[in-house]
């Protein structure tokens, strides 16, 4: 049930749509729908590494790790499964479902996702296939998607909006720009193990992402199409394992484009026994504000002595903006 400080922001962000499209109703096109900055948003899937600061560039592997670090999706205990569901400040719903699988001697291993979010003013698709090769104590891993959107397909009614007249609404959906977005992407990704304890890893999302925006609207049915690319995004992150029950990870993200804020993560791992883990984490944006993101987590697992493995992860993170939740399920064969 949605709470009224969301209803709040649900109305705000509608108002403030329908007088940017009553305002620029000759002028609003693909170009301008591409550099909407919750496009295609990376929202960091996976509650493990949610709750530990967005630390996943070296801190996770396996199914989680298809989203952080192409070259970490080797799942060590073998074939795994991972189910996220995101509550995006409690405005946008996310699903993510990832499986890797062990292959070639333990010195291989492949990985496919599929995510999925939105609304009919929004919707996004993504798939991914991910590889990734050991060399010695090094893994590279190369990484490959697809993606596609849809936006503008929503009605708006005068009923749920009193403070519009009637023909103010009838012109907003005439001139509401709708259309599509398609596009492939490429990620690389390197991850080194410097010890028994300590992990090193970097990764590179979006090396090439072109997509291809086009879009109409009733008044205008001619489609205007433009191409554009989602920016480069290069993570690199340290793990430190401190014994059997504690662990730390930090990762630095640069601001590498002008659409961008560079971010520092850091976070801890604590299992008192091996079925529980309680965890916490901070994000820094470096945006000249004080703009920091807390996240506290917990992980239930089976014990060791079960054939089957199953993981539930849960994270809460809390930000200038609003509260994202977390959910995990990770199963192992």
């Amino acid at each position: 049930m949605a709470t009224p400080r969301n209803n709040h922001m649900q109305r705000t962000s509608f108002y403030l749509i329908l007088a940017i499209l009553l305002t620029f109703t000759h002028r609003v096109n693909a170009r301008q729908l591409s550099a909407i900055p919750g496009a295609f948003a990376d929202i960091g899937i996976g509650a493990h590494v949610a709750g530990q600061g967005f630390t996943g560039t070296a801190s996770i592997s396996g199914a989680g790790a298809v989203n952080w670090n192409i070259a970490s999706i080797y799942p060590a205990d073998g074939l795994e499964a991972s189910f996220s569901y995101v509550d995006q400040l409690g405005l946008i719903d996310y699903g993510h479902v990832s499986i890797a699988i062990p292959l070639f001697s333990n010195r291989n291993a492949v990985a496919f996702s599929a995510e999925y979010s939105g609304d009919e003013a929004l919707t996004e698709q993504s798939v991914h296939f991910g590889y990734s090769h050991r060399i010695a104590f090094m893994w590279l891993g190369l990484g490959v998607g697809y993606r596609s959107a849809s936006f503008g397909r929503n009605t708006i009614s005068s009923s749920d909006y009193h403070v519009f007249s009637d023909s103010d609404v009838d012109e907003a959906n005439n001139r509401k720009v709708y259309g599509n977005a398609s596009g492939l992407n490429v990620d690389l990704g390197l991850l080194m193990k410097l010890g028994a304890d300590v992990r090193w890893g970097i990764s590179a999302k979006n090396v090439t992402a072109p997509l291809t925006w086009k879009s109409a609207s009733q008044s205008r049915p001619e489609v205007s199409s433009y191409v554009e690319s989602i920016p480069l995004e290069i993570s690199t992150g340290v793990t430190y394992q401190l014994s059997d029950h504690i662990s730390g990870a930090l990762e630095w993200v640069p601001d590498l484009a002008s659409s961008s804020i560079s971010r520092i993560g850091f976070g801890a791992d604590f299992s008192p026994v091996y079925s529980i883990s309680i965890r916490a984490g901070r994000m820094l944006l470096q945006d000249g504000y004080k703009n920091e993101v807390s996240t506290f987590g917990f992980g239930i697992r089976t014990p060791r002595s079960m054939d089957l493995r199953l993981s539930v992860d849960y994270a809460y993170v809390s930000s200038f903006l609003a509260t994202t939740q977390h959910v995990s399920l990770l199963v192992g064969l």
